[in-house]
């Protein structure tokens, strides 16, 4: 059975053992006291209510600078108490300020590639003592992965139907063709989703959030379907089709590859912040949140 501290022990404070460990530093009462800015009378004062409660002396009556053998023996246990004791508030403050601990973010594919890189590179350079877990997936298993607590948060594409989730706006996605640089259509500034019908299509599951909508009819018909979305625009790359994919989802580095806006009717998507609405974000993740936020400012106006 583990012992209970008494009530006089329980009083012993933090200043108290600090004045002590100075006075052994330093030599002497009067030294400790200009350290620690503190008349040697108020210091003395501490050290005697500091043995009082531990019920022994821990100077020598007739030398205040020697220690007793019970000081001796107090002596690297209270250096240990301070030591451990600051290292956890030292801790803690760094957690809080985002210096340390663990992120674990998921995000949809199309935000991976185009706006993750940078907003890592720049949360890194500010927190590097944060591990960074990412995932790229589609908007379902992120949901998912929310949810079950597996992620401090995600960007997802579309509002959260489950009342256990909040989701914060980021951005205004639009839809378009992607093909290569020089097919034919690549040139136009705009197209209708009735041109659609003839092209070679390649399904993809992006596709998803358009099964319910008019426009999307064309993608029904696809004889060809990618559920990976380097296959998918490594196809089109070599000549194999076209596909519908919003701004996003096409890479930065795929130059042989062309978006062209859709109109007429113009379709869109939000993408945002998904996370469970009944639990505080972590420091880390809040600051993530932050320069989520920022970034989609300076990014997409």
């Amino acid at each position: 059975m583990r012992a209970t501290l008494s009530a006089a022990l329980r009083d012993v404070s933090l200043a108290q053992l600090r004045y002590f460990l100075c006075v052994v530093d330093t030599g002497s009462f009067q030294a400790a006291a200009i350290r620690m800015c503190r008349s040697q009378p108020a210091l003395s004062l501490a050290i005697k209510q500091l043995e009082d409660r531990l019920g022994h002396q821990l100077f020598e009556t007739g030398n205040r600078s020697t220690l007793t053998p019970y000081g001796q023996y107090c002596l690297p246990l209270i250096r240990e108490l301070l030591g451990r004791h600051d290292t956890v508030l030292d801790t803690l403050e760094r957690y809080a300020r985002s210096e340390t601990g663990t992120l674990s973010l998921g995000t949809i594919t199309a935000f991976a590639t185009n706006w993750l890189p940078a907003l890592v590179a720049q949360y890194s350079e500010r927190h590097p003592g944060i591990a960074l877990r990412l995932l790229d997936d589609n908007s379902i298993n992120v949901t998912r992965m929310v949810l079950s607590g597996e992620l401090d948060f995600g960007v997802t594409a579309g509002g959260a139907a489950d009342k256990r989730l909040m989701f914060e706006p980021l951005v205004t996605d639009v839809f378009g063709l992607v093909c290569r640089h020089d097919h034919p259509l690549a040139a136009r500034r705009q197209l209708r989703w009735s041109e659609l019908g003839a092209l070679p299509l390649i399904g993809t599951t992006a596709h998803a959030g358009l099964a319910s909508t008019d426009e999307a009819e064309p993608l029904r018909r696809c004889s060809i379907y990618a559920s990976n979305m380097i296959s998918l625009l490594s196809m089109i790359d070599h000549g194999v089709g076209v596909t519908v994919l919003a701004r996003l989802g096409l890479p930065p580095w795929m130059d042989k590859l062309v978006f062209v806006p859709l109109t007429r009717p113009k379709v869109e998507r939000t993408l945002g912040i998904l996370r469970l609405a009944d639990r505080s974000l972590s420091p880390a993740a809040e600051s993530m949140r932050q320069l989520m936020k920022t970034y989609a400012k300076g990014a997409w106006t």
